[in-house]
């Protein structure tokens, strides 16, 4: 049987790359294009790129050099810095990769011995996978869920404490991937706290932070100082995945190290994408009025179904996803493979995050309400069948 979470250590990889296993697993299921799907990770947004762009978009394979407002300022005075404390990636993923190897550098030549990242379960994969290829070992920390079922998931201090100690790389993911959940403001302070004793760097993958930007305790990680380095795009939040379009947040000093990274191993950025992403950057109010619109239409149809079948809904204060457990520790590769097909839902287990997450469930409400509602009934009818 295939175990589809991610992995922290190389062990049967020793000579190799151990492979991203949940897309062997989503990208099959995408190809059968099931008529229902709460299995998005991020906002479906129909962007109206050609109206959008207007008499621009004749310019779209041209070098954009000096010719387009630079995306770095529209996102430096987002987020209250200098255009210097901003680098442009292809999308969020490079911007792990970039970000790590940043940190690397960073440390490398004072470093005697391993170079030791702590990355954070659940999570999504690249991230301690990404670890796992450029440094020599990753200690894994856990969050857990509230056990009174509802709140935000938590760190164990004890274990956090004595994986800091132990590395010179932290990456966290601030809103957890599958639970939604942001991080609690006193474990984001006390994390940031334990780095800074500790002298560790701090990665932080914000790719569903700006859900959150309207929640009192929102505050990015890199806003804490030298050694924390935020990550974000234009995929997850603001559905333009497709042009791959990311970038990082820190001080000058590290951003300076990253861009030469960036150059040596891209170049530039591609002129399409820069383009449609200087203008997209200025229209981002309207997805986060479609994120409202999609909550308030589209939750209280979730809400009844899964009260309706007891099942524990721990329902976060923002973003476009969530998860929840099923009863009887029934397997979700089971519910979603077999009584989710069968009324042709699609769903993402929660295995593909943890291996303690077998019976999880991780479902969006990122699409337009008549599709939800459609998606909700066959979800209803799915476990209808797995729970009687």
């Amino acid at each position: 049987m295939t175990n589809y979470w991610p992995r922290f250590s190389r062990e049967n990889f020793e000579s190799s790359v151990p492979p991203i296993d949940y897309l062997e697993w989503y990208i099959p299921r995408l190809q059968e294009a099931r008529t229902h799907n709460l299995s998005f990770s991020g906002m479906q947004y129909n962007w109206d790129i050609k109206g959008m762009l207007g008499d621009k978009l004749a310019d779209i394979s041209k070098p954009y050099m000096a010719d387009i407002e630079d995306p770095r300022i529209i996102i430096s005075q987002r987020e209250g810095v200098h255009p210097d404390n901003v680098l442009i990636t292809h999308g969020a993923t490079q911007g792990i990769n970039i970000a790590l190897l940043t940190a690397i550098a960073k440390i490398r030549d004072r470093i005697d011995g391993n170079i030791v990242v702590a990355a954070e379960s659940p999570t999504y994969a690249p991230i301690p996978q990404t670890a796992l290829i450029l440094a020599d070992e990753v200690i894994r920390i856990n969050k857990t869920p509230p056990e009174s079922g509802i709140g935000h998931w938590r760190v164990d201090r004890d274990e956090w404490q004595l994986a800091m100690k132990k590395s010179h790389i932290a990456m966290i993911t601030p809103i957890s991937n599958p639970s939604g959940w942001d991080l609690h403001p006193e474990d984001r302070d006390w994390i940031i706290q334990q780095a800074k004793q500790n002298d560790v760097i701090l990665v932080a993958d914000e790719a569903y932070n700006d859900a959150y930007r309207h929640i009192a305790d929102y505050r990015a990680i890199h806003t804490f100082g030298d050694n924390c380095i935020s990550i974000n795009s234009l995929t997850k939040v603001y559905g333009m995945g497709p042009i791959r379009f990311g970038w990082l947040v820190a001080d000058k000093e590290t951003i300076a190290i990253g861009k030469n990274i960036f150059m040596t191993f891209s170049g530039v950025m591609a002129s399409p994408t820069m383009r449609i992403a200087a203008e997209a950057l200025k229209n981002l109010a309207k997805v986060d009025q479609a994120i409202d619109y999609y909550r308030e239409e589209n939750l209280p149809k979730l809400r009844t179904v899964l009260e309706k079948h007891g099942i524990v809904w721990n329902e976060p204060t923002a973003g476009v996803f969530g998860c929840f457990e099923l009863p009887n520790n029934l397997s979700s590769e089971t519910f979603a493979d077999h009584h989710c097909k069968a009324n042709d839902l699609l769903v993402v287990p929660g295995s593909m995050f943890s291996e303690k997450m077998t019976s999880w469930v991780r479902v969006a409400w990122s699409i337009e309400p008549e599709p939800f509602k459609l998606a909700i009934h066959a979800l209803d009818k799915s476990l209808q069948s797995a729970l009687n």
